[in-house]
């Protein structure tokens, strides 16, 4: 193992043999022949990685991709069927929700609990206890047996305990997306200060949570390994396969089309008005989707003059203009637009339903302009990615996906302060209260 690995994996497999019934594994079981009456399934199959010391990890995946399998086997709940798997370091895992808590013990007695199985001293866990408590903050709670607990109240002990234990290497498998959003933002300060130079897995659903944490993203899809880099990369494939995945569903339920005698809503008004200059789709922009829809050129301008913007001041009114050939008919046409920031996160996002603006039936050629007020961004580069779907906010298909056809930054102000916005016209309010101090 290389010293400056985490975790080695090499040629992991993990297989389950399926029987159809009981009585089918009782006749392997007692088969002279050794007959074989299963099918194999693989959650793992042949997976080979390395995890460096103080790397911060994402693990994506959809349901059943073998996320859960392959942290479970790192950690020694599970045996590989192949390969092997090294370690370097203490491992805490949250794997799942309160798992290796006595039911009827107390939060305390569980907190004590845990730290014998982690190999901690009764002294030791006495040192711990208070920021244990404190971080978990569910009150009385803490006195009474865990079974009463909510699965908030769950999350919060499990993690608290887990984290504290100074851990070298952090796993944590979707348990967060449990408890509300106040405490997700706790853990993932206490991630970035407790475990800072240590090792950290996190599996979840969450982008922005991958792209805020993670400096790297492992995506996992039907036991084998897709993508291991990058997160903005690795994220952006990750969404092209979900909409890959859900045409294919869409076509195989047979709803992928609507009522061809849908009646024509209103037409969306042809009077230009302002007048844009839509510029080509860059080449390196590769579209996701059916096909049957296809846009080829778009523009991000003033909404005075016209002109094309690369640098936008916040309160500015702008318009986005995209251009959409129908190669098919289509009853129930959405189209939306998503901005994000250097790191991919979605900062404003917007399509004709949210507008409530009921779109033509799609055929033939269409210009469509989205108009709003920049709100006030923080400085820094941030993208516009553009889709046309058929079928309605809860329910469609994607017919062309194009991400960051455009890009736009927005000038540093006079100070330079950290998040998304940029408060400027707040008021405040000093009012002195009791004796000055000598």
């Amino acid at each position: 193992m290389q010293p400056e690995n985490a975790i080695e994996i090499s040629h992991l497999t993990k297989c389950y043999p399926l029987y159809k019934s009981p009585t089918d594994r009782v006749k392997e079981a007692l088969s002279p022949l050794r007959r074989s009456y299963h099918e194999d399934f693989y959650a793992l199959r042949d997976i080979s990685l390395s995890i460096r010391k103080g790397e911060s990890v994402g693990i994506i995946g959809t349901n059943g991709s073998g996320k859960s399998t392959l942290l479970k086997i790192v950690v020694g709940v599970l045996s590989a069927s192949e390969g092997q798997v090294d370690v370097d370091g203490r491992i805490s895992a949250l794997l799942e929700l309160g798992a290796g808590f006595n039911q009827d013990y107390t939060g305390i007695e569980n907190i004590y609990f845990s730290g014998t199985i982690m190999g901690f001293s009764r002294e030791e866990m006495d040192k711990r206890l208070p920021a244990i408590v404190e971080f978990a903050d569910i009150g009385d709670f803490i006195y009474q047996p865990v079974k009463t607990y909510s699965s908030g109240m769950f999350v919060r002990l499990a993690f608290a305990t887990q984290i504290y234990s100074d851990p070298d290497i952090l796993i944590v498998d979707e348990a967060l997306s449990v408890g509300d959003m106040r405490f997700q933002q706790k853990c993932y300060r206490a991630m970035e200060k407790l475990m800072k130079d240590k090792t950290v897995i996190l599996v979840t659903h969450d982008p922005g949570a991958v792209l805020r944490f993670c400096k790297r993203v492992i995506w996992l899809e039907k036991g084998r390994l897709r993508f291991d880099g990058a997160p903005d990369q690795g994220l952006e494939q990750y969404r092209a396969y979900l909409i890959d995945k859900t045409i294919e569903e869409s076509r195989q339920r047979g709803d992928f089309g609507f009522d061809e005698s849908a009646e024509d809503p209103d037409s969306v008004s042809d009077e230009e008005g302002l007048r844009l200059r839509l510029l080509p789709i860059n080449a390196a922009v590769k579209p996701k989707g059916t096909g049957e829809a296809a846009i080829d050129s778009c523009v991000f301008a003033d909404a005075r003059t016209g002109q094309p913007l690369e640098i936008v001041e916040p309160g500015q009114e702008v318009v986005f203009a995209a251009h959409a050939r129908f190669l098919s008919r289509q009853n129930a046409p959405l189209i939306g637009l998503a901005i994000r920031d250097r790191l991919g996160t979605e900062i404003i996002g917007m399509n004709s339903c949210t507008l409530q603006k009921d779109l033509p039936v799609g055929q033939g050629e269409f210009e469509y302009r989205f108009s709003f007020t920049i709100p006030q961004l923080n400085k820094g580069e941030y993208t516009i990615t553009v889709a046309i779907a058929n079928g309605v906010q809860e329910d469609h298909v994607q017919l062309c996906w194009l991400d960051d056809v455009w890009v736009f930054s927005i000038r540093p102000r006079q100070f330079d302060i950290p998040g998304l916005l940029y408060l400027q016209e707040g008021t405040l309010t000093c009012i002195e209260r009791g004796p000055k101090a000598k």
